[in-house]
């Protein structure tokens, strides 16, 4: 498949003042492999909004005789698309520094379009995107308003830190820890930022008040449990036990498999249960901020151990997926 003439002039130039869902013509400019069925693909978007950790992007094939197909994807990486707004209106004329995102993608085997960017797609190929949606599973967290509707509904917990200040588990399966790589790479590059601000380099100091806790104090500690079938199927394997060490305890990753465990591992093969999970994440006396992501059956039954663990519901946020 490609975009509808070839891609780089399918689109009008986009305006930041104009409609999020708007179609924007990108271009593959990198991919490297993840797993023996995923890899991660960079797409340049001219044009394309500041995207945040934990946000998705649509992607539209187009086929030759017309026929479309479009998909969701979480980002895996958002720190490309951090340029400056003048750069992201420049570029959506053609100049300027372009926008970029990742998205890692899992071959499905009865799939149409997750192949297609798996096995086909070479760099240079051009899609379509549109986006960055999504503003409840993001990391940083959106602060509730008082005043809002939504505060009213949700209200926080009694004792609990702020959202943004609290302590954060994720929790994927899969493929599904695409966005919560995102995150983790977010506090990376905010615990950066608050490192150079301390030295009393400006924009550092507003760069960590917006990938992380805040200049004031350190990043939250995270804890990521992934869920995978074999030791093969391990997303970002080696970039999350660099990040862990370098942050002295502060990044935890644990990983369970379902099919097949590696050699002199401790625990079987098997799908995680109710009690190895309340084991294996951040006690709900610490009011973490809990995100959770992969299949539809995996998601609603982790959220409901979660929730039956003591966790309050309102910290407990859900990013589902189950189409090809």
């Amino acid at each position: 498949m490609s975009s509808p003439d070839g891609g780089a002039s399918a689109s009008p130039p986009a305006s930041l003042a104009g409609d999020p869902f708007r179609w924007l013509p990108a271009t593959i400019v990198g991919a490297a492999p993840q797993t023996p069925t995923g890899r991660s693909i960079v797409l340049e978007v001219p044009g394309l909004r500041p995207a945040r950790a934990g946000q998705h992007v649509d992607v539209r094939l187009t086929a030759d005789d017309g026929y479309q197909a479009v998909r969701s994807y979480s980002l895996s990486d958002v720190s490309l698309s951090g340029v400056s707004l003048s750069d992201v209106r420049a570029s959506a004329g053609g100049a300027g520094r372009a926008p970029q995102v990742e998205l890692t993608v899992e071959e499905l085997p009865d799939g149409e379009v997750s192949p297609y960017l798996v096995s086909a797609a070479e760099v240079g190929d051009p899609v379509e995107v549109r986006g960055p949606i999504g503003g409840w599973f993001v990391w940083p967290p959106t602060e509730f308003d008082p005043e809002s509707a939504v505060h009213a509904v949700l209200p926080e917990p009694d004792g609990a830190p702020a959202p943004g200040r609290s302590p954060v588990q994720l929790i994927g399966g899969g493929s599904g820890i695409a966005p919560l790589v995102a995150m983790v790479r977010a506090r990376a590059a905010g615990a950066a930022a608050a490192d150079d601000a301390v030295l009393g380099d400006a924009a550092a100091d507003s760069a960590a008040a917006a990938g992380a806790a805040g200049p004031a104090g350190a990043p939250p500690p995270m804890r990521l449990l992934c869920s995978v079938r074999t030791p093969a199927d391990r997303w970002f394997e080696t970039e999350l036990t660099a990040l862990a060490e370098e942050s002295a305890g502060e990044v935890q990753v644990d990983w369970v498999f379902t099919r097949e465990a590696p050699a002199g591992a401790t625990r079987a093969s098997g799908r995680i249960t109710r009690d190895e999970l309340v084991d294996l994440v951040l006690p709900a006396s610490e009011h973490p901020l809990v995100y959770v992501c992969g299949t539809n059956s995996f998601v609603e039954t982790v959220a409901g151990w979660l929730v039956d663990a003591g966790h309050d519901p309102t910290r407990v946020r859900t990013e589902r997926f189950g189409g090809v």
